[in-house]
């Protein structure tokens, strides 16, 4: 059974059953039936798949931000999971290949928790933040130690040669809906009816194609059982085509976190070289280490993924800011250390301004955003307010507040700091104004 069909049923056996999306997990599998593609496609509609096809098959790759959720009867939306962040498709010598970071759920009433996976056709990688530990494994079969996150991913599709082959295959009808937007973007909506008994549990699928690139823009895995009626979405925004970075197509492998991979020759865990283990969830420097008489330059690491939308409507990621300097200083008005850092930071946006260089204020549990907006407005900071942006701070692990992390042109963290007891807040700012410089000499 593939994940899509193990995680519809998982979904309806959870309504009936348990009232929790993942609480069933042995699911028997559907037999599945050749069939012959559908025959009832539109000339229209054949146009529209096959330019999405070869629209997926070359491209260099794109990057979105995207958010997946559960549609259906109130006796079934409890049971629904949620997922949102950063989405990125592209190639490496695993062939195709995405890349997703953010949040989910696996209920509507269940814990939060951060992810950070990538898929191959071949291989499955995720970064385990509790275990410090980036695990790689074979895509198929699917491991059972994957995060909940990677399960729940419903357009694996798109890594295919063919991405609608299969479910053109199962597909008793396909119809043109016509166009309708998403997220601004205008779509050829195409919905495909599955033949009962063609080896999945859900019943259509419908494929929003962009008119302007052939890409893809949502997905809905729908389900009709009856009574029970769900569907599972997911939506992408702000979608930027063009090659990803190396460093958007890799989990985040901290330099202190352990490397399990068993596609490889040997299985063993192997530790990076670096034993030193930063505090879990918190950004670090190394005190008290031993005297050395040569100190090689240190290497520095990839900013793990972030997006967010700044208030002047500017949609923010790591492959936005690529070829510019970029100060990500997470704070919060409640934070009262963060009254005396926060003119430093805009007077660090003021001096830098009009050079290839970002400053943007990530305002993280902020219970009032319009409070926060007047709060910025009547203290005329000068560096740009961010707003929701949480996911962000937690890809960063930042747990003190004010923390300033500076990432230079190639994506690189070249500075990560916060105030304390021997670090005023004019020193943070020298400190960081520094790490600017001499990011933008290194361009």
């Amino acid at each position: 059974m593939t994940r899509t069909n193990r995680l519809a049923s998982l979904c309806l056996l959870a309504a009936l059953a348990t009232g929790s999306a993942s609480a069933q997990l042995a699911v028997q599998p559907v037999e599945e039936t050749p069939a012959e593609p559908a025959s009832t496609i539109e000339d229209g509609t054949r146009a529209t798949l096959d330019a999405a096809t070869k629209a997926l098959a070359s491209s260099a790759g794109f990057g979105t931000q995207f958010r997946m959720l559960g549609e259906g009867s109130d006796l079934i939306k409890s049971t629904m999971p949620s997922m949102s962040g950063r989405f990125v498709f592209g190639s490496t010598d695993d062939g195709r290949l995405i890349h997703m970071m953010g949040e989910a759920k696996d209920t509507a009433d269940s814990d939060s928790y951060a992810f950070d996976f990538t898929r191959s056709q071949s291989k499955i990688a995720w970064t385990d933040d509790a275990k410090q530990t980036v695990f790689v494994r074979r895509a198929k079969p699917e491991p059972r130690a994957m995060p909940g996150a990677a399960r729940m991913v419903l357009i694996t599709d798109i890594l295919e040669d063919e991405p609608f082959k299969a479910a053109l295959a199962r597909a008793e009808s396909v119809v043109s809906e016509g166009v309708t937007s998403v997220a601004g973007v205008p779509c050829e909506v195409v919905l495909m009816t599955l033949r009962k008994n063609s080896g999945v549990s859900h019943t259509g699928e419908r494929w929003y194609i962009a008119h302007s690139d052939n890409l893809p823009r949502r997905f809905e895995q729908i389900t009709d059982a009856g009574m029970i009626k769900f569907s599972l979405i997911i939506e992408f925004s702000g979608l930027v085509a063009g090659p990803q970075a190396p460093a958007m197509l890799d989990v985040r492998r901290p330099e202190n976190y352990s490397v399990d991979d068993q596609t490889a020759a040997d299985t063993q865990a192997t530790p990076t070289a670096n034993p030193v283990r930063a505090a879990p969830g918190r950004i670090t420097k190394q005190e008290n280490a031993a005297p050395v008489t040569a100190k090689p330059t240190p290497v520095r690491r990839p900013a793990p993924m972030f997006a967010f939308t700044d208030e002047g409507g500017a949609a923010i990621d790591n492959t936005s800011q690529m070829g510019r300097v970029s100060v990500l200083y997470f704070w919060g008005t409640w934070c009262v250390p963060c009254r005396t850092v926060s003119p430093e930071i805009s007077k660090i946006a003021e001096r830098f301004g009009g050079q290839d260089v970002d400053v943007f204020g990530v305002a993280v549990r902020e219970r009032d955003p319009d409070a926060a907006r007047s709060y910025v407005a009547d203290k005329d900071y000068k560096h740009r307010l961010v707003l929701g942006a949480d996911i962000s701070a937690g890809a960063f692990r930042v747990r003190v507040y004010p923390t300033v992390v500076v990432i230079d042109k190639s994506g690189r963290i070249a500075y990560a700091g916060s105030p304390g007891r021997e670090r005023s807040a004019t020193d943070l700012a020298g400190e960081v104004a520094a790490a600017v410089q001499d990011a933008l000499g290194e361009g």
